[in-house]
C-alpha cells in the first residue's frame, strides 16, 4: 500500500451545520482530475474524481445555487409564500376546478397572513 502525499493546494469547505463535516477539494494535475472528498470528523467517507469539464458543470451549478440564494428573502415567511405560489401554479394545471379554487384561496390566505405578520424581526432593526 502506498501513501499519497497530501496535496498542498487543497481547499476545505465546512458544513453549515458544524465543523464535524467538510468537503475537501484537491487538484491532481498529474491525473487531470480534481478530487472532492467528504469528511466526517477526521474520517474520509467518500470521494469523487472529476475531469475539468465536469468541474465546470459543478461550478455552474454552485453559481446558479448561490444566485438563487441571493435572490431569496431571508426568513421562513418567504418560504411559505414560495410554497403557496408553487401550489397555486401546480393546482391551476389540474382539470378539476375545485382544486384550482382551493389552491387560489389557500394562496390568498397565506399572502394575507404574511402581510399582517412578516415574521421575526431582528432586534437591531428597531
Amino acid at each position: 500500500m502506498s501513501v499519497l502525499p497530501f496535496p498542498s493546494r487543497a481547499h476545505w469547505a465546512w458544513d453549515a451545520r458544524g465543523h464535524d463535516r467538510a468537503v475537501r477539494v484537491s487538484p491532481h494535475p498529474q491525473e487531470n482530475v480534481v478530487n472532492l472528498s467528504v469528511w466526517r470528523e477526521d474520517l474520509c467517507v467518500g470521494t469523487v474524481r472529476l475531469r475539468p469539464a465536469d468541474v465546470a458543470v459543478l461550478i455552474a451549478g454552485l453559481t446558479d445555487g448561490l444566485a438563487d440564494l441571493a435572490q431569496r428573502p431571508a426568513g421562513t415567511s418567504a418560504t411559505v409564500a414560495e410554497l403557496a405560489d408553487r401550489l397555486t401554479r401546480v393546482e391551476s394545471r389540474l382539470a378539476r376546478p375545485t382544486w384550482r379554487t382551493t389552491a387560489t384561496a389557500v394562496a390568498a390566505r397565506v399572502r394575507t397572513a404574511l402581510r399582517r405578520d412578516p415574521g421575526p424581526r431582528s432586534p437591531l432593526a428597531s
